[in-house]
């Protein structure tokens, strides 16, 4: 029986740049590739990333930018 599901993921990047480095673009070409070397992990499974974008409106429950 083939099954689907969607999973809501929120990742935090950090790291160290130049200022004019486009900081989106690098970090969510970052989890694309996370995503997709893990997915090496599970060859069984299909994952398609639908979509990357950058999260700016963070909860104010988050501590420092970090889930609790």
């Amino acid at each position: 029986m083939k099954k689907g599901i969607r999973l809501t993921i929120s990742l935090q990047i950090e790291g160290e740049a130049e200022p004019t480095l486009d900081w989106a673009k690098l970090t969510m070409q970052a989890a694309r590739d996370i995503l997709a070397a893990g997915q090496a992990a599970h060859p069984e499974l299909t994952v398609t990333i639908r979509k990357v974008v950058e999260d700016t409106n963070y909860d104010d429950d988050e501590e420092d930018g970090r889930l609790k």
